[in-house]
């Protein structure tokens, strides 16, 4: 029998044959927080995608360590979807570490340590934490503990994660779940796991419930969270029956759909401002995502310093150009390099990156004023290569020699240009893109 048959028959026991002692009993956000201290400790990067932003790091993880839900306010691409993932990310690997186990069939996997405290110990604060569909299954219908299975517990989507998509469509039964009454009627067993319909904060049971754009949740939608927030239970569509929950909740919206959240919702959450990143801390992102699009080029550093310090320099001049037209403007700006035919991306296809992102997101009012804008406060690259390579004026003075930049290539030795090479940091230091830099400032750019 293979090791992974063995595992997953060990992950299905009856409840008489389960070690109490080894199973785990703590409240969710107590999972949290042993398994971030777990992670810290061993030096584990918990946010290994997200670069800055460490104060909000740190408040974020000390709100959710407290159990209570915390809203992520802040503009388009600032990092607030990859903070919630995040967390997700921490929580799972509990589980992989721990052994937790649920009632098998159970619709919201409450902690099988409640109905064994219950059956054994006649613990009568353990049956407020079982669920109406086990009580019914394994206390009324009660046989003996060999009958009762449990399975381990593991987080994936739809299964200790569940992701809302604000937007004013969602009903409460979306989020809530419902008792589907025409199956009961053909049924006649409001306990048969086909009468119920998990919503989402059934799915995030155990894990995070994650809405994203909070604001553009309509008025009944939201309404629907406030009993899971601030009770730890929820009350099905079409039912009477009240149901046991525990899950982490971090919700975002922009700043635009920030007042569009309800008061009653608002209140029972800990909001947290979220910034863009500076310009360091951009250009790490934007070589991030550029590493995993197989361009094969190289991006010169100080032009991808200049493309997101550009984007940066013009956002709200027009439009809004958040970290991710940083991205797509630095991507645009490698694909033109591979469509020229070159190994360099040059500062003619930093500009097309620029040119082509900021003017798609102008919309039919404001393009003609945002080409306005280009044309007249463009960032000069000259000015921009100057400032980081003060000696490159020098060396650029060479070039005045010749009749054209291509005629200095041909008779330029390395003694000219080792002095603007070794201003640049060692990975850097290529003939390439040296001349790249050399090509920037002495020649314009149609």
């Amino acid at each position: 029998m293979s090791s992974m048959v063995r595992e997953k028959q060990s992950d299905i026991i009856p409840l008489s044959r389960l070690d109490v002692g080894l199973i785990c009993n703590k409240a969710l956000s107590v999972r949290f927080m042993t398994q971030l201290k777990s992670d810290l400790d061993a030096g584990k990067d918990v946010f290994p995608s997200i670069f800055g932003l460490d104060h909000v790091k740190r408040r974020l993880v000390e709100i959710l360590m407290t159990g209570h839900g915390v809203l992520l306010k802040g503009d388009f691409g600032v990092g607030k979807t990859h903070l919630s993932n995040a967390i997700f990310t921490i929580l799972r690997d509990y589980y992989q570490h721990n052994r937790v186990f649920t009632n098998k069939g159970c619709p919201v996997r409450e902690n099988t340590i409640h109905l064994y405290n219950y059956l054994n110990n006649n613990d009568v604060i353990a049956y407020d934490n079982i669920c109406p569909v086990c009580r019914h299954k394994y206390i009324e219908e009660f046989t003996d503990m060999d009958s009762i299975m449990t399975e381990r517990v593991y987080l994936s989507e739809g299964s200790g994660f569940a992701r809302v998509q604000g937007n004013e469509d969602i009903e409460p039964e979306r989020i809530l779940g419902m008792y589907h009454l025409h199956r009961y009627a053909e049924i006649g067993d409001p306990f048969d796991p086909r009468v119920l319909e998990p919503g989402k904060i059934a799915q995030s049971s155990g894990g995070v419930l994650f809405v994203d754009e909070l604001g553009l949740l309509n008025k009944e939608a939201q309404y629907a969270l406030i009993q899971g927030l601030q009770e730890k239970q929820f009350t099905p569509a079409n039912s009477r029956m009240t149901f046991p929950v525990d899950f982490l909740f971090v919700a975002t919206t922009n700043n635009i759909n920030e007042y569009q959240i309800h008061t009653a919702i608002n209140n029972r959450l800990v909001g947290l401002r979220v910034d863009r990143v500076g310009l360091d801390d951009e250009v790490r992102i934007v070589k991030k995502e550029l590493e995993g699009k197989g361009f094969n080029v190289d991006f010169p550093e100080l032009f991808l310093e200049f493309l997101v310090d550009t984007i940066q320099l013009l956002s709200d001049s027009t439009v809004y150009l958040g970290p991710r037209s940083s991205i797509r403007a630095s991507q645009i700006a490698a694909a033109s390099a591979v469509l020229e035919g070159r190994s360099v991306v040059s500062y003619c296809d930093v500009k097309e990156g620029l040119h082509t992102e900021i003017t798609g997101q102008a919309d039919e009012e404001t393009f003609s004023t945002c080409t306005e804008m280009l044309a007249k406060d463009f960032p000069s690259i000259r000015d921009f290569l100057l400032n980081r390579l003060p000696s490159i004026e020098n060396v650029a003075a060479y070039f005045d020699l010749f009749d054209d930049f291509d005629s200095a290539l041909e008779n330029v030795d390395s003694e000219v240009i080792s002095p603007l090479e070794e201003m640049l940091p060692e990975g850097e230091r290529k003939r390439s893109i040296v001349i790249s830099y050399l090509d920037a400032y002495v020649r314009t750019c149609p």
